[in-house]
């Protein structure tokens, strides 16, 4: 019982440490330009294709000993502790139970934080997974008429302040990103979740004091939706 216990906790780890890997790569190539698949398996250094066995989630890395084998340059230790955090915390989301709950969310929140923060804009297909991800663990149907009446009145700021100054004030991306999260929280929540969003948004530009810079709101969404899915996992637990 043990040894099978043991090989579940290393499936998982392996599969959070794979997923690590992935998230960080597809952060740091993000918005690039690509040449078919091969940008996804070459040297950050000299460009060169990479074997299998050097694509191998935390094992390559020491096996190298944090040095690429086609140029011998240091490799960076972000690679390292992302797939050593990541396959941690899915073992620990496996031990609680919120593997599927949790583990499988928070990555793809950090990810849609990081690339919005960055590159102002939500991938559409980190909105997609988020959609199919809230659309198996809540009743959608529930909190349909919610999420409707939400998108329709984000798209009438989109539209309307598009219109009048030429530019975009919110994007697409927090407009879809909203919506998806209203079918998870319903009223009277949703309203709170984008109350303590701006809230946070506005603390950050008044600290900063880059009031005429562009900021991405959708970071602040999507961490501020993941608090309060973990406040209420507390809660579940605790009762």
């Amino acid at each position: 019982m043990l040894e099978t216990n043991l090989i579940l906790y290393l499936i998982v780890g392996f599969l959070g440490a794979v997923l690590g890997s992935f998230l960080l790569h597809e952060y740091d190539k993000y918005g690039k330009v690509t040449t078919g698949l091969k940008l996804r398996s070459t040297c950050d250094h000299c460009g060169a294709q990479l074997k299998v066995k050097n694509l191998i989630p935390i094992f390559s890395f020491l096996m190298q000993r944090g040095r690429s084998t086609c140029c011998n340059k240091s490799l960076s230790y972000k690679y390292l502790f992302s797939e050593i955090g990541l396959a941690s915390f899915f073992m620990v989301c496996f031990y609680f139970n919120n593997l599927t709950t949790i583990g499988l969310l928070f990555p793809a929140l950090l990810l849609i934080a990081l690339i919005d923060e960055k590159f102002k804009e939500i991938p559409l297909v980190l909105n997609i997974y988020l959609i199919l991800w809230i659309s198996l663990n809540s009743n959608v149907s529930e909190n349909l008429i919610s999420a409707v009446l939400i998108g329709l009145f984000l798209l009438s700021l989109y539209w309307g302040y598009l219109f009048l100054k030429k530019t975009e004030g919110l994007g697409l991306g927090d407009v879809i990103l909203l919506v998806s999260i209203s079918l998870y929280y319903g009223f009277p929540e949703i309203f709170y979740l984008i109350t303590i969003s701006s809230c946070l948004l506005l603390l950050k530009i008044i600290v900063l004091q880059k009031y005429k810079d562009q900021h991405a709101f959708g970071s602040w969404i999507v961490l501020t939706f993941g608090v309060f899915i973990l406040f209420q996992e507390s809660y579940v637990s605790a009762n």
